[in-house]
């Protein structure tokens, strides 16, 4: 860890040393740095272009980077003057620009003003745009996502190059499910899949992938963060956003935004409601080999899924002074998962003694309410950036999990065998923290603050089985448990953060104490850790001539185990299936090194973002065999996993009517290590490509077609097998842009086909996993009163 940051500091003083600020013979050199006049913050891709005064021909321009500050150079001297504008806000000019006392031209702070008008019609278009770079952060902007309407914040993060999503909707971030989701900057109580599932793609403003956080962030997730930033409108009056829509296999949803400003008060209040259904067709083959006995047995036959649930939001916002905003947040809904499945199976083994042909079915149901609530209270001191927040989040989750399965000697025969599981349990979380950044020497500044987490869970199982002689389901004691799980995680960071020129960073550090008990009521017996964790971080930015950015970071994290992860017992998921989990599980710690850079033209922008994983303590899912016919799933920490690889993200305005974006993720993956007494050592080359192409056949007609490819790749215990993904949207806007209507089609050519393999010296599984397809949509989107949303030139950023 050390060797890392030492190399990353070297870099950067050996390229600050030899591109510092120095004028060339020939050279003409014009800085300065851009601000918003109304809140004195640093906008950063604003662009300046210099003008020949004789005859206003464009000489040159450029962007200014992440702390506002902008350098072009010129070749000849002259007489020039500057136009500085960025979306949203009023162009300015700066005349009387000439090169006859010095070398350098410092224009100094230039404020620019909002437009009010120009952010009541603008419409943002640009693919451009479609994807910002920050020291720590990518901001993704939702609404040119035309293939994603009428879905999840699911579809939306599935077109970027870090995502990935499997054939059932989980979602990965550069190749691990352990990573954070926070909506506007704030935990949620469920779990991160089943939050993005929950959130409707129109009603979010932008998403914030963090993939290697500051220490200012909880240090929890593998693969770092995902902060999404619902919408909110900030326009007098009374304003709102209707959408609907409607889809293939009865899928179907609505949700509804409303806001009230009146002088220093806002007010929000929205709900949603939502019904995503579908098809898959499944094909098993499965071998279990126990002392001399080997099972085989194959299935066919189909899964219905449907996820769904609704939820309400109320928010209110006074600004008591300009100084002074006091938000209140909160939302409560109801989610569900349902999946029905029907099998033939095929079972017999060697030596034969046993030959069966069997039908299944079966039903999971997954779901409860949930509700969290929020206040945070920000006051800014006179001097800019030098502020205070106190912020608590109270969370509340009622988990049910039901799933069921019947074997029948054949179709409409009698019931052979059935089990039941039943899982209920609340789970409450407070979360508070106390932030304070105060700036010093012009440049610099020191963000630092508390933080205190705490979290309660209850798992009450029962598993029952069917008794043939009163036809009824009957709970088994000696496999039904119940287990609390209670951690408390105080916490404090300090970070120092500043710019010198050309060059920007931020570096501090977090420490946290752990104090965790599971406790078995069952087995009356309590696992406990306390532990005292360190994780610092260290960002560093360089903006080069030419408009070429250059950002390194270095961070340590944490992934924790959940509470499911670490109940002791067996538990029964349906006839063919067990799980365990393991109270013994260490964390995992997570050390991540990225190197980004950033090239901007006049149409095209080009990211390379290059990075490195070491995980230690490898928490993985181990299959094995538990019984003739049944495999037993438990969790272990296995060892190491290495992830060497590179993102890289080109858009290109091919004319004023193409505009196409093109991203891949690449990377090399090793997984090694011990488990069920045997070595691991498994590795791959993975790769991921994305092709994105807008077409703008006028202002209110516009279509996209997306491509998304995935490669083969190596798991813990085998392989996942590759796929291809079309996707297709039109949309077009009616009644002065205030109506869209949108449809889209996804997986247009029927290839999201997905085949897994897993297996040791006691089991072969492979699993076949086809969604019916194409899936068809049809969505409305509706604003009244200029409801719009103002793109803003920084993120939002609660500290999380």
């Amino acid at each position: 860890m050390l060797r890392g940051l030492f190399l990353l500091f070297t870099l950067f003083s050996i390229a600050y040393g030899f591109t510092s600020e120095v004028v060339l013979p020939g050279k003409f050199l014009i800085k300065g740095k851009v601000i918003n006049k109304k809140d004195s913050k640093a906008i950063e891709y604003a662009t300046i272009r210099i003008y020949n005064v004789a005859d206003s021909s464009m000489v040159t321009g450029g962007v200014t980077d992440s702390t506002g500050h902008f350098k072009i150079d010129l070749e000849n001297k002259g007489d020039f003057y500057a136009l500085i504008n960025f979306l949203g806000f009023k162009e300015k000019s700066i005349g009387n620009i000439n090169f006859e006392q010095s070398k350098v031209v410092d224009l100094g702070t230039i404020e620019l003003a909002l437009d009010e008008e120009m952010l009541e019609e603008v419409v943002v278009e640009s693919a451009y745009n479609n994807v910002e770079y920050h020291l720590d952060k990518k901001v993704v902007n939702v609404d040119n996502q035309i293939t994603a309407q009428g879905g999840s914040a699911v579809e939306v993060l599935e077109n970027l190059p870090s995502v990935k999503v499997d054939i059932d909707g989980n979602v990965s971030l550069r190749g691990s499910t352990g990573f954070l989701v926070l909506i506007n900057g704030k935990p949620s109580v469920l779990d991160p899949t089943d939050a993005l599932r929950q959130i409707p793609a129109s009603s979010i403003q932008r998403i914030e992938l963090i993939t290697n956080p500051s220490s200012k962030y909880v240090p929890d997730g593998v693969g770092g963060i995902i902060n999404i930033i619902l919408k909110k409108n900030r326009a007098n009056g009374f304003s709102g956003n209707l959408n609907g829509n409607v889809g293939s296999f009865g899928t179907y949803g609505a949700d509804a935004l409303f806001n009230y400003k009146k002088n220093k008060i806002t007010f929000t209040f929205g709900g949603d409601y939502n019904q995503n259904k579908g098809i898959t067709d499944v094909e098993d083959r499965r071998e279990t080999i126990l002392l001399d006995t080997t099972t085989f047995q194959t299935s066919e036959g189909y899964s219905g899924r449907q996820r769904g649930g609704g939820s309400g939001r109320i928010g209110l916002d006074v600004d008591f002074t300009e100084n002074d905003l006091l938000t209140i947040e909160g939302r409560v809904g109801v989610w569900s998962m349902k999946h029905d499945r029907e099998s033939d199976y095929a079972t017999y083994t060697n030596p034969a003694d046993t030959n069966l042909n069997q039908y299944v079915t079966g039903l999971s149901k997954y779901g409860g309410l949930y509700y969290n609530t929020s206040i945070n209270y920000i006051h800014k001191f006179k001097k800019p950036k030098h502020e205070i927040s106190i912020q608590g989040t109270y969370g509340n989750r009622n988990n049910a999990e039901f799933n069921e399965t019947y074997l029948y000697p054949f179709r409409n025969g009698p019931v052979y065998q059935a089990s039941r599981l039943d899982e209920v349990g609340p789970s409450h979380s407070v979360d508070t923290r106390l932030d304070y950044s105060v700036p010093f020497a012009k440049t610099f500044g020191i963000d630092m603050g508390l933080q205190f987490r705490y979290n309660f869970s209850a798992d009450d199982v029962d598993i029952s089985d069917y008794d043939t002689t009163i036809n009824d389901m009957v709970v088994d004691s000696s496999k039904s448990n119940n287990i609390n799980y209670t951690r408390y995680v105080p916490g404090a960071y300090f970070i120092i953060k500043g710019e010198f020129k050309n060059f920007g960073f931020q570096a501090g550090v977090r420490s946290e104490y752990t104090h965790r008990d599971v406790y078995s009521i069952t087995q009356d017996s309590t696992v406990s850790v306390r532990r005292l964790d360190f994780f610092p971080s260290v960002h560093l930015s360089y903006n080069f001539k030419k408009e070429f950015q250059i950002m390194a970071s270095y961070t340590r994290r944490i992934n924790r185990p959940k509470g499911w992860n670490l109940e002791p017992f067996i538990t029964w998921t349906d006839l063919f299936n067990v799980r365990q989990g393991n109270p013994e599980l260490l964390p995992e710690y997570i050390e991540s090194f990225e190197l980004n850079m950033v090239k901007t033209w006049k149409k095209v922008r080009l990211s390379f973002e290059t990075y490195y994983r070491l995980t230690n303590n490898r928490i993985n899912r181990i299959q094995s065999a538990y019984s003739d016919g049944v495999i037993l799933t438990k969790y272990e920490n296995v060892g190491k996993s290495h992830s060497l690889g590179m993102e890289a993200m080109a858009n290109f305005t091919i004319f004023k009517w193409w505009e196409l974006s093109l991203s891949g993720n690449g990377f090399f993956y090793r997984i090694e290590g011990f488990a069920n007494g045997e070595d691991i050592f498994t590795q791959s080359f993975n790769w991921t490509a994305l092709l994105s192409m807008t077409f703008k056949v006028n202002k209110m007609l516009r279509f996209q077609i997306d491509g998304n490819y995935t490669s083969a790749g190596v798991t813990t215990q085998g392989r996942d097998e590759d796929y291809f993904v079309v996707n297709f949207g039109i949309r077009s806007s009616f009644l002065k842009n205030t109506l869209n209507v949108t449809a889209n089609v996804r997986d247009l050519f029927a290839t999201g086909r997905r085949i897994s393999i897993s297996e040791d010296p006691t089991f072969y599984s492979y699993q076949y996993r086809f969604s019916r397809a194409p899936q068809f949509t049809i969505s409305l989107s509706y604003r009244f009163n200029n409801f719009n949303q103002k793109k803003r030139q920084n993120s939002e950023d609660d500290g999380y």
